[in-house]
């Protein structure tokens, strides 16, 4: 007879499995939806061709498990990766289930060896193994985002160049910004672009959008060219001095940051290096240790 742990083993790991799977492959988006995200700030989610009734269903249940889990309030994070709560709800479900299935799938590998522990023991580690894989994707997700977000400044700092370069070269305040959002495709760039389109299709200053983009993203640097733009473009004041000034600024802070980045990972290799050493003059000297005691 099979013992019911892995029958709730195998559907366990079968439905993790599964939510995980349905979370990480793209969905295919609809043209009407993609052209409708340029005419708002805030778009609504997109559509997808042709979706299963198991598709709505599984991306209302989570929507729901996301409003319920208050996920809204990584709404900045999730933003900025291109990602929604319900996504993040399937991915801390599933790795809850896997973290629920892990212990019965062990525990079985154990009983074929005859070795039958209490079931208050996987039971608990269960639940202390799913409660812990559930918050792992809130890390993985703040990891990403900071990741982006450094990105992100490391584009606006190329940008405030680009900009001032543009106005160095008697372009206009709306020219300058346009054409040097076009000088590279790297992300950062590209969202800048997005955000002066759907600006120039609203009928909204350039300098807003990017003061509004600077709110999404999380990078205050962004807003301050805006400031400066608007600055430009309402009273025509010279930027050009102030863009290199704020850019050579932003340059520094970044250095200094990858900087104190390397040191604070220099001194994390000081113990692993330290020990290392103890363990190499530890086996040197053995061969001497052993002789002097045991002889």
């Amino acid at each position: 007879m099979i013992d019911p742990w892995v029958i709730a083993a195998g559907a366990s790991v079968g439905a993790g499995v599964a939510v995980l799977i349905r979370a990480l492959v793209p969905d295919v988006p609809d043209l009407a939806a993609a052209l409708a995200r340029l005419d708002t700030a805030d778009p609504e989610p997109v559509a997808v061709v042709g979706a299963s009734r198991w598709h709505r269903t599984s991306t209302s249940v989570f929507t729901d498990l996301g409003a319920r889990l208050h996920l809204d309030r990584y709404a900045r994070d999730l933003a900025l990766l291109g990602e929604t709560p319900a996504t993040l709800a399937a991915r801390k479900t599933g790795y809850a289930l896997l973290g629920l299935a892990f212990p019965p799938v062990l525990l079985a590998a154990v009983a074929l060896l005859g070795i039958v522990p209490p079931i208050v023991v996987p039971a608990a580690v269960s639940l202390l193994l799913a409660a812990v894989l559930f918050w792992v994707p809130d890390a993985d997700l703040r990891r990403r985002a900071q990741t982006e977000r450094d990105a992100m400044r490391l584009a606006v700092c190329a940008y405030l160049e680009f900009v001032a370069l543009e106005r160095a070269g008697d372009a206009g305040t709306v020219q300058a910004l346009e054409r040097a959002a076009w000088v590279a495709d790297a992300p950062g760039f590209v969202r800048i672009r997005d955000a002066l389109t759907r600006a120039e299709l609203a009928g909204r200053p350039p300098w807003d959008a990017l003061g509004d983009l600077s709110e999404q993203v999380g990078v205050p640097e962004l807003g301050d060219l805006a400031d400066i733009m608007r600055l430009s473009g309402t009273d025509g004041a010279a930027v050009y001095a102030t863009l290199r000034a704020r850019a050579a600024s932003l340059r520094h802070q970044l250095l200094a940051a990858s900087a104190a980045e390397a040191n604070a990972a220099s001194e994390h290799m000081i113990i692993p290096v330290a020990l290392l050493g103890i363990a190499f003059m530890a086996l040197i000297g053995y061969p001497a240790f052993a002789r002097i005691l045991f002889s």
